[in-house]
């Protein structure tokens, strides 16, 4: 795997020298490149060459407006082309307005920047503009710490966003009466999960693809047809890992389980559909379908392992596809197939969102930003070379990429079936990573891996808002 991230590497950086020549005519500075390591994505190639976004009319010339500076710190963008399409973005917007120069930082998820905007908010050192996972502006939200943008974003902006993300956009909890019902953030991008396989180690065990939705159970006899010994390796049927509960938590949600139930802020998880779900879940490590070690795995073991050709199966987003696909010899054996049901077919779903954090100075300059960020242009830009689906419409429909690469349809299908992670102003995460581990190594048994994590989650409820 070396070799081929190498050669993604190498890649990227030809990218980036064709970059130069959109950056000629705008501002030359870039930031500094942070370390391409996150849980959630990998390292990636972009679809193609960017186009620079069309110009956006810029503000009368009636008067010399001041010059400002507004801070925009993104949570991830740690990728080979997140942060550099980003400054590419910024700086046409800078020429768009003159008087304003965006200070941008990518902070990588390994190093948790969602705590560190939190402490920056708690010091009174914090950006203008933050980009965070969707679960996290809930929880802003839920402690008055971000502002609502119904009056920054413009009419044409709301219409124009993605159905699902629109309504996930609103605050729907009453833990902070005061934002009930407003929009909170501005979503960056979507993305959605769906199961990637290997066709040469389908057809070498002489497997039908999979061409619809199938049961648990149906997918656990497939992982272990797909398991044993092929070209002097052995081969994993499923590739899964429980440091995030995006592999397994859709598991639980398929037969109409949650994490906490909204009506009286109270944990969900001592529920028959939270037994069956994990039940599930546990089975594919009992038939030992699984690679060893996987309720610990990180995201690169898992990717290398698939590329190796010793993962026939396993879960991930679209942003995983399009880097995979570009890998030689993967343009032709890479499927993408939808994810199992058993009473509901759902979805993990999430989104990177825009927030500007209460203490902005620069409201009226970082409500063009947002604006921005989501027109037609900047949106088509930004997704089609980092890898997810853009969060406004006019974006899918004005690129071919998005309604006709087979990657992008089949994932764009996943949404139909989507389910966010949940917004209920609480951080479970590390709650149901740690409980999860504990019951994959035998630790707890079923009955004391939900009565854990009921009891952790209740308290975590009860810390933030009593």
């Amino acid at each position: 795997m070396t070799t081929k991230l190498t050669k993604l590497l190498a890649l990227a950086l030809a990218f980036v020298m064709v970059l130069g020549l959109f950056a000629a005519c705008a501002k030359t500075e870039t930031p500094a490149q942070t370390p391409a390591e996150t849980p959630e994505t990998p390292a990636e190639t972009p679809a193609e060459t960017p186009e620079a976004p069309a110009e956006t009319p810029q503000a009368p010339a009636e008067e010399e407006k001041e010059p400002v500076t507004i801070r925009f710190w993104q949570a991830g963008g740690d990728t080979v082309s997140a942060s550099t399409i980003m400054r590419l973005l910024l700086d046409q917007f800078e020429n768009d307005y003159p008087w304003i120069t965006v200070d941008y930082q990518a902070i990588p998820w390994s190093n948790d920047p969602e705590t560190m905007f939190s402490t920056g908010i708690a010091s009174g050192d914090i950006a203008d503009v933050l980009v965070v996972g969707d679960s996290k502006a809930f929880i802003l939200a839920s402690e008055g710490n971000i502002l609502p943008l119904d009056d920054m974003l413009t009419e044409e902006t709301k219409d124009d966003m993605i159905d699902v993300l629109k309504v996930d956009s609103v605050y729907n909890s009453n833990l902070n009466p005061d934002m009930t019902g407003k929009t909170i953030y501005a979503p960056l991008y979507g993305g959605t999960r769906a199961i990637l396989y290997n066709k040469e180690i389908f057809d070498y065990f002489g497997v039908d693809y999979p061409t619809e939705s199938m049961t648990h159970a149906e997918l656990l006899e497939m992982a272990k047809q797909l398991t044993g010994d092929m070209d002097g390796k052995h081969v994993y049927g499923y590739g899964t890992r429980a440091t995030t509960s995006e592999q397994w938590i859709s598991f639980v949600w398929d037969y109409g389980g949650e994490i906490i139930d909204t009506a009286t802020m109270s944990a969900a998880t001592d529920s028959e559909a939270w037994t069956k779900g994990v039940s599930d879940y546990m089975a594919f490590y009992e038939a030992g379908v699984v690679p060893e070690g996987a309720s610990a795995m990180d995201a690169s073991t898992l990717l290398n392992m698939f590329v190796n050709g010793e993962v026939a199966m396993f879960w991930a987003a679209v942003d995983y596809a399009q880097a995979i696909r570009v890998e030689e010899g993967w343009e032709e054996k890479l499927g993408v197939a939808a994810l199992p049901h058993e009473d509901y077919s759902t979805c993990y779903t999430g989104a990177d969102v825009l927030v500007v954090p209460a203490a902005t100075q620069h409201p009226e300059e970082t409500a063009l930003l947002l604006n921005y960020l989501l027109s037609t242009d900047a949106q088509a830009t930004y997704c089609k070379n980092v890898g997810f689906f853009p969060s406004v419409k006019s974006a899918s429909a004005a690129d071919a990429y998005f309604t006709e690469d087979p990657i992008q349809q089949a994932f764009a299908a996943a949404m139909e079936g989507c389910h966010f992670y949940g917004n209920y102003g609480v951080s479970t995460g590390s709650i149901l990573r740690a409980n999860i581990q504990m019951f994959l190594n035998g630790d707890y048994t079923m009955e004391e891996f939900q009565e854990h994590l009921t009891e952790e989650i209740n308290t975590a409820i009860q810390e933030n808002f009593g």
